[in-house]
C-alpha cells in the first residue's frame, strides 16, 4: 500500500501515521510518512477487508474502510488532512477501482480473486483452470509461449516441472487443492527486474491463511461415464466404465486471537479408467477374423501360466482381461502465520502431493530380441496380466518460510516480500 498525505494546500505532511489493520486477523501495519508526506507498506496480506486511519497532530484523523488488496499490485490511497480547527460536513464518494488501469503495474497482469476461484467452473479442479482468464492465454501457452517457458510460484516456492515430462505443473498438473488457494496473479510480461531467470509469463499464487474466525469446509465431487455425451446425430456411441472420486475439507482459525493463526487443507482423489478391453480368443470369439480386441492367447492357458506362477514361485499375476486402472492422489497443507509483534512477522507453509498412474507393460526391448509372430509384448499375440504393469508416481514436496520486517527493504519474490537471506526451500 502507498501513497500520499497533504494538507488543505495539497503540501505533503512528513511524520504523518498511517495506520492499516488486516479486520480479520487484526494485523496491524504502521508506516510513518517520508518528507514528501508519502508512505510505503510492504509485505501486507493480500485480501481484506482493511481499515486504515491516518494520524497527524493538529488535525482531524481520517479513516478509510474495506478495502481489500489485490496479489501483485499495489493499493494506491492519498488522503487530504483537514486542521481540527476547520469543521466540515460529511461527504460520501462512491468509486471502484480499476485493476486494469495502474501505474504500478508491471506490464500486463490479470488477478484471479478467491470469489472468482469459487464460482467459475473447473473440471480437472487445477489452477490451470484459471491462468485460462487471462486474454492472452491459450490453455497453458500465454502470450504465445511454450508452457514450460512460464514461471509457476506458490507463496514464493518454486511449483514448475522441472523435469520436463508431462504438463506445466508438477505432480501430474494439480500440486495444490484449489480450496488452499487464495488468489492468483498472471502478468504476461513482467517488467519488474526482481523477477528473472524465466522468458514467459509470471504465475504467482499465495495460500489461504487463518483469522480471528474459525472457518472450514468439507466437499466432495463425483463423475462417471454418464457425465459424458454417447450420441452422434442418431448414432450411439458405446462409453466405456469411468469413475472420478474427490473429497476432501479445510479449517483455519486462531490458535491465539490477533496473534498465532493457523490453517489446513486436505484431499483425496480415486480416479478409475477402463484398463485392458481386450480378451483371449475362444471358439465363439476366435482370433484373427478382424476384430482388434481379441488375442492369440487362450483363457486356459493363460490361466495355467498364472496357477504355476503362484503355487511354484508364490507370484500373483492378477487377471488378464476386464480389469480397472485405479490412480490415487492425496493433497495435504497446513500454513501457520505468527505475527511476533508490531514490526515483525512470520509464516511457515508446508505441502505435499503424492500420486501414481498405472500403465501396461513397457513395448520397448533391446534390439537383440525379436518377438515371434508380431512386434512387441503389447501385440495381439500377448495379453500382459494386470500385475505385469507399473506406476509412475508423481510426488511434490514443498516448504516455504517468510520472516518479515516492515522496516526494512526486501527483495519482492513472487508473492510477497521476502529477506534475501530467508527464501523458500524447495525439498524434492
Amino acid at each position: 500500500m502507498t501513497g500520499i498525505v497533504t494538507d488543505k494546500t495539497g503540501e505533503g505532511l512528513p511524520g504523518a501515521t498511517v495506520i492499516a489493520v488486516h479486520t480479520p486477523t487484526n494485523t496491524q501495519y504502521v508506516a510513518p510518512t517520508n518528507s514528501d508526506g508519502r508512505f510505503n507498506i510492504q509485505g501486507m496480506r493480500v485480501g481484506g477487508p482493511y481499515t486504515v486511519r491516518i494520524t497527524f497532530v493538529g488535525y482531524q484523523d481520517v479513516t478509510r474502510e474495506n478495502l481489500f488488496l489485490t496479489l501483485g499490485q499495489s493499493f494506491r490511497l492519498d488522503v487530504n488532512l483537514s486542521e481540527t480547527s476547520t469543521q466540515l460536513g460529511e461527504v460520501v464518494v462512491a468509486g471502484k477501482r480499476n485493476s486494469l488501469i495502474n501505474s504500478d503495474q508491471q506490464g500486463s497482469v490479470t488477478a484471479v480473486q478467491r470469489e472468482q476461484i469459487e464460482r467459475l467452473p473447473s473440471i480437472t479442479r487445477s489452477l490451470n483452470d484459471f491462468t485460462r482468464l487471462t486474454p492472452q492465454a491459450n490453455g497453458n501457452s500465454i502470450g504465445g509461449g511454450n508452457n514450460r517457458q512460464n514461471n509457476f510460484t506458490v507463496d514464493g516456492s518454486d511449483f514448475n516441472n522441472n523435469f520436463g515430462i508431462g504438463g506445466n505443473l508438477p505432480a501430474g498438473g494439480s500440486p495444490l487443492s484449489l480450496d488452499a488457494i487464495d488468489q492468483l496473479v498472471v502478468s504476461v510480461t513482467p517488467y519488474d527486474v526482481r523477477q528473472a531467470g524465466f522468458i514467459g509469463a509470471a504465475i504467482n499464487a499465495v495460500t489461504r491463511s487463518g483469522t480471528n474466525d474459525f472457518s472450514g469446509s468439507a466437499y466432495s465431487y463425483y463423475r462417471n461415464e454418464s457425465f459424458i455425451g454417447d450420441k452422434v446425430g442418431n448414432e450411439r456411441v458405446p462409453i466405456q466404465d469411468s469413475r472420478f472420486y474427490q473429497y476432501g475439507f479445510r479449517l483455519g482459525g486462531p490458535i491465539i486471537k490477533d496473534k498465532l493463526f493457523f490453517f489446513a487443507n486436505a484431499e483425496i482423489e480415486e480416479n478409475r479408467t477402463p484398463g485392458q478391453n481386450r480378451t483371449v480368443s475362444s471358439p465363439e470369439n476366435p482370433f484373427g477374423q478382424g476384430n482388434n480386441n481379441v488375442v492369440r492367447p487362450k483363457g486356459q492357458e493363460l490361466d495355467d501360466i498364472s496357477k504355476y506362477l503362484s503355487e511354484r514361485f508364490g507370484y500373483s499375476t492378477g487377471g488378464y482381461s476386464g480389469y480397472d486402472f485405479l490412480s490415487p492422489r492425496t493433497k495435504y497443507l497446513a500454513r501457520i502465520d505468527w505475527n511476533i509483534n508490531s514490526r515483525n512477522r512470520f509464516n511457515v507453509r508446508y505441502s505435499q502431493t503424492e500420486g501414481k498412474s498405472p500403465s501396461f507393460p513397457s513395448g520397448s526391448s533391446s534390439p537383440l530380441v525379436n518377438f515371434p509372430f508380431g512386434a512387441g509384448r503389447n501385440d495381439l499375440n500377448a495379453l500382459p496380466f494386470r500385475n505385469a504393469g507399473y506406476f509412475q508416481e508423481s510426488n511434490f514436496y514443498s516448504a516455504a518460510r517468510i520472516e518479515l520486517d516492515p522496516r526494512l527493504e526486501h527483495d519482492q519474490h513472487a508473492a510477497g516480500y521476502l529477506h534475501q537471506a530467508e527464501r523458500p526451500a524447495q525439498l524434492y
